[in-house]
């Protein structure tokens, strides 16, 4: 074939007659314009940030990775399990039970695939019969399928990270085609009779699943679900928690500080930083503008004159992150604690349930427990979220959030503590994960929480102060010493004040 023929190697024109022809000729067949697309190649802009994520590592399930030299070792593996859960007169009539009724389907095996299958109709079939079976299989004859492959492959969770591959997903309806064909169940003849296989499936999901799924499962509107990653996204998506009291953890009092000290810049914004906690633990808190009023009401330019130092204006490309975000932006988890003392505190329910109280100052969020391949079920569904035209982008949100908050170790820890985080994946590696996570195709335009949070942080007393004082005080350090100085010594002095006569009066508390 010339080089810069049009036709991909392994497609010839002549296939490309044959087929048009066949179809042309064709007056029955199925009606495939009511077929949804449900199979999708993944795109580089979605892929390019981490593509091992999104294709299969050892077991090839449907056309689009079938014949990849590495992965096709597998198949006498699958075809050794599919045999093993076969009766003796279900393998000899395979072919005319199995094979020949998908060749009839071909059609609408097709329309489910968003890339054009270069295969003839009965090599399709096969493909689909072997893998489609070994995946029922897996759902139903867990111990005879595992004593079959290999250990490692077991072992390492390997299987079940390649079956939420978007690309290797095998369409519902020939997984039934082939559950019918095999009478694989007794309750077909019953209207509900595809029940048994959408719980095992749902049971898989269950385990399998980074984020909880919904409680309330509704297996006839579940059996019009596209395959398994279809059904986990949509069991997670769904779940939502029935109104109730939301559970409140009790906040910090004055004297208990359970965030681990945050890494600083230099030493002045650590002496900074603890001025305002002390003045935090003086109940300044409750009067918000108190700080701010006291800062901003001090002549620093004549101080600083009596003092023969020069006070510059800060030029605002220099502003610091640290005191203000921007709306595409939020602050870390120990950020938030730290500067503007909110509270995380989880969900029962799913991404549907997150929301920030600000009476409460309590961000509320979906438990989700990671292991070895969380990540790629994660970056699988956004995936096929992403692909869904009908999508509505609600685990997008999701993971944008978690990825601007969590930036470090120190993050993850926190939200473990409260019960948001859970699985045996080390504080690194989700630290890790999120961030990679924030550099993929996740560009929301807006996020009401995260709205909501940047408003609520920006305003708070420590936030305002620190932006002025970073701002207009602390471009000269000579000056900041002087001012540093002499606003700890104001604070000492009041703080042993209120040791000994109480604050109430002086700060309102009643």
């Amino acid at each position: 074939m010339n080089s810069n023929s049009i036709l991909s190697g392994d497609f010839s024109e002549q296939q490309w007659v044959d087929r048009i022809s066949e179809k042309f000729d064709d007056e029955g067949g199925d009606n495939i314009s009511d077929i949804p697309v449900c199979v999708f190649n993944v795109p580089k802009a979605t892929s390019r940030f981490k593509p091992e994520a999104y294709v299969p590592l050892a077991v090839a399930l449907g056309p689009y990775h079938h014949f990849e030299t590495h992965l096709y070792q597998m198949e006498r593996f699958k075809v050794a399990a599919v045999k093993a859960i076969l009766s003796s007169d279900q393998v000899l009539s395979f072919e005319s039970l199995v094979i020949n009724r998908l060749i009839e389907k071909e059609s609408v095996i097709r329309a489910c695939y968003h890339k054009y299958i270069n295969l003839y109709d009965d090599t399709l079939a096969w493909i689909f019969a072997i893998d489609g079976l070994f995946l029922i299989g897996l759902f139903t004859h867990y111990a005879d399928i595992s004593n079959l492959m290999p250990k490692k492959l077991i072992n390492n969770g390997v299987l079940y990270r390649d079956v939420m591959v978007l690309e290797n997903q095998i369409p519902l309806y020939l997984l039934k085609e082939i559950w019918k064909a095999l009478s694989l169940s007794t309750y077909f003849q019953d209207q509900n009779g595809d029940r048994e296989l959408i719980s095992m499936m749902r049971k898989f999901c269950e385990v399998h699943s980074p984020l909880k799924l919904a409680k309330d499962f509704n297996y006839d509107v579940k059996a019009g679900c596209l395959h398994l990653l279809d059904l986990m996204y949509h069991s997670i998506v769904d779940n939502q928690d029935i109104p109730q009291a939301p559970r409140v953890e009790i906040l910090r009092k004055d004297n208990d500080y359970d965030v681990e000290k945050i890494a600083k810049e230099d030493n002045l914004t650590e002496n900074l930083e603890e001025i305002m906690e002390m003045g935090l633990r003086l109940g300044m808190r409750e009067k918000a503008d108190l700080p701010i009023k006291v800062i901003k009401n001090i002549p620093w330019e004549k101080v600083s004159n009596l003092l023969g130092l020069k006070l510059r204006k800060q030029d605002k490309e220099e502003d610091d992150d640290l005191a203000v975000v921007t709306e595409f932006e939020i602050p870390s988890v120990s950020s938030l604690i730290k500067y503007a003392q909110i509270n995380f505190s989880y969900t029962n329910g799913g991404v549907r349930d997150i929301k920030f109280d600000e009476n409460k100052a309590t961000l509320y969020l979906p438990i989700i427990t990671l292991g070895d391949y969380s990540e790629v079920m994660l970056r699988n569904l956004l995936a096929y979220e992403v692909a869904t035209s009908s999508s509505t982008a609600e685990l997008a949100q999701y993971v944008y959030l978690m990825s601007g908050i969590v930036d470090t170790e120190a993050d993850v820890k926190l939200l473990r503590d409260k019960g948001v985080i859970k699985g045996n994946m080390n504080d690194k590696d989700i630290a890790n994960l999120f961030h990679g996570m924030n550099k993929s195709n996740l560009n929301m335009s807006s996020n009401k929480t995260i709205d909501h949070l940047n408003e609520y942080y920006n305003n708070r007393p420590m936030i305002k102060t620190w932006r002025f004082v970073k701002k207009d005080l602390l471009c000269s350090k000579k000056v900041a010493t002087v001012v540093l100085a002499i606003f700890a010594s104001l604070l000492m002095i009041l703080y042993s004040f209120c040791e000994v006569y109480g604050c109430s009066r002086l700060f309102g508390r009643q």
